[in-house]
């Protein structure tokens, strides 16, 4: 009897006993979940830390171990960079128990949802557990979870990470055929709500069943991107049961199954600033971002405690009984524990920088673009009176105009519609001055490029027999033969569109019309060849002119520093030539050009250009550092049309040198030297005039004053009348210093002195300026305003050579403008200005000028569109080049996006078609997130497609998987037969495949094959380039077997052979 008693006193104990001892042992398991957590949210050094801890608690926990190998095959384990603009996070204090005892709380709590999922295990006496990857085979249906009445739980909803490609090392496997698996497993991912509804569970996609060679390359994983729990035959599980399967599959990490993406509604703060203990919790994403200084609120049933494990990350406000106010206050990761009246609830938050507010930059954008499609409307008016007199009651009118100028422009399907007339008004006058539309970038069908214009235009283009004028008329002009080719054709009226101040009654029409065409051809970039014929006639054409001129012109790149330039011209009786060479370095650049212009050679419209003229003309820019910079050109050429008298033969020299040098941000000197040699025309000259000058900067008073000091000795001779001989010193100073805001007051002084060789008369003409101007905003209206007042003085200037008016004067200017945006300006402007003679030649009086006028920019709203469509394939581009070959397989079910708001999804045949597109231009992209694991996009993600009017445009998409083969060949210092930290790489060595491809080690003895293609391979290390002394530990060659989307690594160790 006492031993019975014994015995069932020691079982009783055991019992009594054994939930302490199980809830020592959850701890590793509990941590490991934590770890798993974090390495699911991309937050791997906080993982293998909470996987090391595990290990701690208990060292052969092995889940811990395996999670931790893995992360060190695939190198996640490097810890975290913090950018610099984020605060680190600092410890907790030591003094918060009652977080502490909160937290403690938590891990009791969930040590009896573990403990309570043991007992009911084995009180069902089911059967054995079966590993998780044969559990998952058995899923068929999809299961609901039902939830204990008390404990309400909100499982994270797992984070997809990115489609990365596998890696592979390899390991000694038995070949074995590889067959095709006849089905696919569908798991079910379950997400768990707490109020006891059940959700519908998201479908994952199929996935073939795994041969003996595809188990074979699982040494190396992926991070596990969701959870799927395996099903009953009952076709649901307890809460409990779920956990349990979960544990199961967190103790075996697998190659993660690829999910089909369900549509999720997306949680915005800024519009839903609550969130509700209830069943929507299940649809917000995880985490839950949270910016700084933003605020939301949390709703339960009666919350009576909650905890956040990073305080200083979110400060948690209760506000009544039922509302916790959560405010965003650092940036990072925390998590956060809410207790109501119907459990624990918990919730993942991401602290976030500030959003700008307003539209984002892509809004910004496509807006632009949008009213980029519409026509916008201009309309300008420019009004302007001059008014002159002895005296302000004398005031008189002596001009007055305005002119109106309206113009349309917008794309159109057929090409970029522009057009604009302007009217204007001279006293008392009106004419319609100018009138031009056209068509640029112009589509008509397979007709892609033209341009058209009509009315008043200038033709583009000039050279020696056609110098440019305007004309009335029309112009084509388009490119042909792949752009090689492009031609212009034109005709005419001379004096088509009128500018200028003179009445509208003056300028007649004329009888002179031009008609003529340019071709060009561009056979590469290196060569363009340009020719022109133009025809003149009319009634009203000067008479020296001809009734064709043609010119021919060529330009060669010799290479990336040489080229050179041909240009031949006739008027139907004379020739003119151009020949030019040019080099150009970034620090030194010069051109030669050499001319030979017939003396009566002319262009359709007017005299030559510098007719009569042999010579050759330099240019030289030099800059040999960013401080120093010289410039210089000589013109030495024979003027045969004037020529000197006494030597029809002598040359003319004009030369200009100009040297600046930076001393430092506030110090500038220049040197210069100018010299116009013209003896050898009809008036023989010569002028020279050497020059220093240096500017400085100073800070007055926190204010910028400019300074600055020129001078100038001058020398003319003119042989051909002596009497206006005369050598000059001029000094040039002035400053300009800032007072306060745009309010600048400046001064200036010029001094000559001046000596008349022929009556050796000296002189000293002089002049100093002097005032105040403004220019600024008007506060933070949309004024703008400038005034600026003047006072000039001159003296001295009553000699016959003075350089000088002889005026002084007092000038006041006032201007107001009116913009409330870019596309408005209300503007008026008054000059008024007072003369007095200085010089009794001189007349003194009073003139003032007004303007005033409207800018203004409509856009109308109103565009006028194409209407097409867009088709095209997705396709495994095996050679990378873009471009859909035949023996190139289609990709299915890869979806395409136009804009942001439809999207299609490639068919069998790997196709895709938009239907009816509307607008000038279209963006196509691929959804990347849609590609099957390992592949990369040959071709840009977005293509921008224009569209042309009913008809269909191709954007075709190639896709490659990033099978690859590469490896590391390294001296094995520490002898493990790993490349380490202690190892160094080997460079020089050639790896060769079974092809003859080749790939060279770099100095980390890196060496890869990119683009490899699935198949048998055979890696071959060449003996013959390893250093002497190095002895291979491992075969050289090695036959494997690649597939898709798998980088295999194969590295070779080298051991140093001992002296």
């Amino acid at each position: 009897m006492k031993k019975t008693l014994l015995i069932g006193t020691l079982i009783l104990s055991f019992f009594l006993f054994q939930s302490p001892l199980y809830a020592l042992n959850q701890i590793p398991e509990l941590l490991c979940e934590l770890g798993v957590k974090l390495y699911r949210s991309g937050r791997y050094a906080e993982a293998l830390h909470e996987f090391k801890k595990a290990l701690i608690a208990n060292p052969n926990y092995i889940p811990a171990k395996k999670y931790i190998k893995m992360m060190e095959q695939a190198n996640l384990a490097e810890p975290e960079i913090v950018p610099s603009t984020f605060k680190p996070i600092s410890p907790e204090p030591k003094g918060a128990m009652n977080e502490l005892l909160d937290l403690i709380d938590l891990q009791r709590e969930m040590i009896r949802d573990k403990e309570l999922i043991q007992v009911e295990t084995v009180k069902k006496k089911e059967k054995p557990e079966i590993p998780a990857k044969k559990k998952i085979k058995k899923l068929k249906t999809p299961v609901a979870i039902t939830k204990p009445a008390k404990a309400e739980v909100k499982q994270p909803q797992p984070i997809v990470q990115p489609n990365k490609p596998i890696v592979v090392r390899p390991k000694p496997v038995v070949k074995q055929d590889v067959q095709p698996a006849k089905q696919g497993i569908q798991p079910t991912e379950i997400v768990v709500k707490p109020s006891g509804t059940a959700i519908e569970p998201t479908k994952l996609a199929e996935q073939p069943a795994k041969t003996a060679a595809v188990q074979s390359l699982e040494e190396v994983i992926q991070p596990p991107e969701t959870v799927s729990l395996p099903t009953t035959t009952a076709g649901s599980l307890s809460l409990r049961e779920a956990k349990e399967s979960e544990a199961i599959l967190l103790s075996e990490p697998s190659v993660p199954l690829v999910t089909e993406k369900k549509k999720v509604r997306e949680f915005k703060p800024a519009e839903q600033n609550v969130i509700t203990l209830d069943n929507s919790l299940s649809s917000i994403p995880s985490p839950i971002e949270i910016e700084m200084g933003k605020s939301f609120i949390i709703k339960g049933n009666n919350i009576s405690r909650y905890l956040i494990t990073q305080p200083k990350l979110a400060k948690v406000q209760k506000n009544g009984p039922n509302e916790l106010i959560v405010t965003g206050e650092e940036v990072g990761y925390t998590q956060l524990f809410v207790w109501d009246d119907s459990g624990r609830w918990s919730m993942d938050f991401l602290g976030i920088l500030p959003k700008p507010e307003g539209p984002t930059y892509e809004e910004t954008i496509r807006k632009e673009q949008e009213r980029s499609r519409n026509f916008r409307l201009r309309y300008n008016l420019d009004w302007v009176t001059y008014e002159a007199g002895k005296g302000v009651s004398d005031l008189k009118r002596s001009s007055y105009y305005w002119t109106h100028s309206l113009s349309l422009n917008g794309p159109t399907p057929y090409g970029d519609l522009d057009s604009a007339f302007t009217i204007r008004r001279l006293n008392i006058n009106t004419d319609l001055t100018y009138l031009t539309f056209g068509l640029t970038n112009g589509v008509f069908g397979n007709f892609k490029g033209f341009s058209l214009r009509g009315m008043d235009y200038n033709p583009n283009f000039t050279n020696l027999a056609f110098q440019g004028t305007t004309l009335r008329g029309v112009m084509f002009s388009s490119p042909a033969f792949n752009n090689k080719f492009n031609y212009t054709t034109f005709w005419g009226r001379e004096g088509g569109g009128r500018y200028g101040n003179l009445s509208p009654t003056l300028s007649k029409t004329e009888n002179s019309f031009i008609a003529g065409t340019n071709l060009q051809y561009t056979p590469t970039d290196k060569q363009n060849y340009k020719f022109t014929v133009v025809h003149g006639w009319g009634r009203d054409r000067e008479p020296l002119l001809n009734k064709y001129d043609y010119d021919l012109m060529g330009d060669w790149k010799l290479n990336k520093l040489w080229g050179m330039g041909y240009e031949i011209a006739n008027d139907s009786e004379r020739f003119a030539h151009l020949f030019n060479i040019r080099y150009r370095k970034p620090k030194l650049s010069f051109t030669t050009e050499l001319r030979n212009i017939d003396k009566a050679f002319n262009s359709i419209t007017s005299r030559g250009w510098r007719q009569g003229e042999l010579g050759a003309l330099l240019n030289l820019n030099y800059q040999p550092t960013e401080k120093l910079r010289i410039t210089s050109s000589l013109d030495a050429y024979q003027d045969r049309l004037y020529p000197a008298l006494d030597n029809p033969q002598r040359w003319n020299q004009d030369f200009n040198y100009n040297m600046s040098y930076q001393v430092d941000n506030l110090t500038g000197v220049n040197l210069s030297y100018l010299l116009n040699n013209d003896q050898g025309r009809l008036s023989e000259i010569r002028f020279q005039s050497p020059g220093i000058g240096i500017n400085r900067d100073f800070n007055l008073f926190k204010k910028r004053l400019s300074t600055y000091f020129n001078y100038y000795h001058q020398e003319n001779t003119n042989f051909t009348a002596h009497s206006v001989d005369y050598v000059n010193d001029k000094y040039l100073a002035g400053l300009r210093l800032g007072i306060f805001g745009g309010l600048y007051y400046y001064a200036n002084k010029e001094y000559n002195m001046v000596i008349e060789e022929s009556t050796s008369t000296h002189a000293n003409p002089n002049a100093f300026e002097t005032g105040l101007d403004w220019s600024d905003q008007i506060g933070k209206t949309p004024f703008f305003g400038n005034l600026r007042f003047t006072y000039r003085d001159e003296e001295e200037t009553d000699t016959r050579i003075s350089f000088l008016s002889g005026q002084d004067y007092i000038e006041g200017y006032s201007r107001l403008s009116y913009k409330p945006n870019a596309d408005t300006e209300v503007y008026g402007s008054a000059r008024f200005r007072n003369l007095w003679a200085d010089n009794p030649l001189v007349t003194k009086g009073v003139n003032m000028d007004f303007n005033a006028g409207i800018r203004y920019s409509w856009d109308t709203g109103v565009h006028w569109d194409a209407v097409g469509n867009i088709e095209g394939y997705v396709f495994k581009d095996f050679n990378s080049d873009g471009l859909r070959q035949r023996d190139e397989p289609p990709v299915e079910g890869i979806k395409i996006w136009l804009g942001k708001n439809k999207f299609q999804v490639t068919d069998l045949f790997g196709y895709y078609k938009f239907k009816g597109v509307r607008a000038r231009k279209a963006f196509v992209s691929l959804d990347a997130t849609t590609l099957p694991r390992g592949y990369i996009v040959t071709v840009p993600l977005v293509q921008e497609v224009p569209i042309i009017n009913h008809r269909t445009q191709k954007a075709d998409f190639g896709v490659i998987s990033e099978t690859e083969i590469s490896g590391c060949i390294f001296e094995d210092i520490d002898g493990n037969g790993e490349y380490t930290k202690e190892d160094k790489g080997v460079a020089g060595i050639v790896v060769t495949l079974e092809d003859g491809s080749k790939s060279i080690t770099d100095v980390r003895g890196k060496y890869s094959f990119r683009n490899a293609t699935p198949g048998e391979h055979a890696i071959n290390v060449d003996i013959n380039t390893i250093p002497v002394y190095y002895l291979p530990q491992k075969a050289l060659k090695k036959q494997i077997t690649l597939f898709e989307g798998v980088n295999y690594v194969f590295d070779l160790p080298l051991k140093r052979i001992e002296e």
